[in-house]
């Protein structure tokens, strides 16, 4: 029995890297320097969480520094703080790894890949040789926690825009092993309540697996394409909005779709944009161009949290352009309105636009610059949307440039993004949740293994006569 002890003492002190404990002095430091942060350059810091909220929680915060922590312990207690400013852009990491979702352990991981449907969880994938569940099973527990409290506590320290929900599932869907390990502790083994193919409750215990087992390769990146499903459909995929994908250019490669469109005669077009995370917000507003035949508006303002300087400035990077853009910023009541950026103001269509009907695929990684396209798609009745909220929120998001905050003890890296983008909508009265569709397609379990597209499938089967 002793012995049994002593090994597992040996395990769980492999399982973390040794680290460095901090005192609260040093503690308090580091926290007075990511408020400063916060409240000076966080141009969306208030949006969702009104300032005698956001102090009471910094006071809160300060009272539990009261005795010395490891730097994995100090982000514990101040990542559900920043996760509750609701902005998915704002970044808090290990030094050097923004996103590095296994940056604190080793060993002791989930050793299994779940998929997240409706506070549900089923078994995707297997990191285990043996002793392993059927794909498709339905995770019930873990060490003896309901699934659906497992979610709840992991949806706390996911950062996300406005009340988006959709964002946080697909979140869990790529990295549920990182979070479960930072947040809710790495383990030798992991008991797991399921239900097997009988419809019963089952119980099993299995061996966690290594850091090396569990990390993904990142998957590979679509290309531009342009394709014909069915007649008189075209399908545009655009997996992001940068400049140049591969050694396509964007704008050429609009440009030359759209004629292509044109010739054939089109008379639906589907744009693909699920789990395109943004890019280039003239990009979007490019596509935009191409799809209303009239002027339009897309942006209502920008803003950003102060003009400086900056209290916190020795221990952050700021972005090159940082001064020149400050040139554009002027005090507007009791905001500082950015009065420099390709969106705002009236608009113009191209010479040749697309007049047909439109359908816009998008899911919760539908992220930033795409949320940004389909709340204007949605506002003025261009696109009917299929797939599930997207990732951003639908009145707009904080973004643009970012400038990364070392804290002076624990050196974890805060990313605080400067510009809050609000777009121009028809009815401004919306909640905070993302851009909704006009038909929610969610893909099952089964779906997914088998590698069925149900949103494209549902999409297709709306254009048929």
């Amino acid at each position: 029995m002793r012995s049994t002890i002593l090994l597992a003492c040996i395990f769980f002190s492999m399982l973390t890297t040794a680290q460095q404990k901090y005192t609260p002095a040093e503690l308090h430091q580091d926290l007075k320097v990511a408020r400063q942060a916060l409240e000076e350059a966080h141009a969306g810091f208030y949006r969702y969480r009104s300032k005698a909220e956001t102090d009471k929680s910094f006071i809160k915060l300060e009272h539990q520094l009261n005795k010395d922590m490891t730097e994995l312990q100090f982000l514990k207690l101040l990542n559900p703080f920043l996760a509750g400013i609701k902005d998915g852009h704002t970044k808090f990491h290990r030094d050097g790894k923004p996103d590095d979702h296994y940056a604190f352990h080793e060993k002791g991981y989930f050793p299994f890949q779940l998929y997240f449907v409706n506070s549900r969880a089923f078994l995707r994938n297997s990191y285990l040789q043996d002793q392993t569940l059927e794909s498709g099973t339905e995770i019930i527990s873990i060490n003896k926690q309901p699934i659906s409290g497992v979610i709840k506590t992991l949806f706390n320290q996911i950062f996300a825009d406005g009340d988006v929900t959709s964002s946080k599932y697909q979140e869990l869907n790529m990295y549920f092993e990182g979070y479960y390990a930072d947040y809710m502790g790495v383990s030798k083994s992991f008991q797991i309540g399921y239900m097997d193919s009988k419809g019963k409750k089952q119980t099993g215990t299995f061996p966690s697996v290594s850091k090396e087992q569990v990390k993904k390769e990142q998957p590979k990146e679509d290309p531009l394409k342009l394709s014909y499903p069915q007649q008189g459909t075209a399908l545009l995929r655009i997996p992001v909005f940068f400049e140049h994908i591969g050694n396509i250019s964007f704008e050429d490669f609009l440009k030359n779709s759209f004629a292509e469109i044109r010739k054939h005669n089109i008379s639906s077009l589907i744009l693909d944009l699920r789990d395109n995370e943004g890019g280039s917000e003239k990009l979007g507003i490019l596509l935009y161009s191409y799809l209303s035949d009239t002027p339009f508006n897309y942006y209502d303002h920008l803003n950003v949290a102060s003009k400086g300087p900056f209290s916190f400035a020795k221990h952050a990077t700021f972005p090159p352009a940082m001064n020149e853009m400050l040139k554009y910023v002027e005090q507007d009541g009791g905001e500082f309105r950015f009065k420099m950026l390709p969106g705002l103001g009236l608009q113009q269509p191209q010479p040749e636009t697309f007049k047909g009907k439109v359908y816009l695929l998008q899911n919760g990684r539908s992220f930033s610059v795409t949320s940004e396209f389909a709340a204007i798609a949605k506002t003025n009745k261009r696109a009917i949307l299929v797939g599930e909220e997207s990732g951003g929120a639908y009145k707009g998001n904080t973004s643009g440039d970012f400038t990364r905050v070392s804290l002076p003890n624990t050196k974890l890296g805060l990313d605080i993004p400067l510009l809050a983008f609000h777009m121009h909508l028809k009815d401004p009265a919306v909640g905070h949740a993302g851009v909704p569709v006009d038909y929610f397609v969610l893909p099952t379990i089964a779906d997914i293994l088998k590698q069925r597209d149900v949103i494209l499938e549902k999409t297709l089967t709306l254009i048929k006569p």
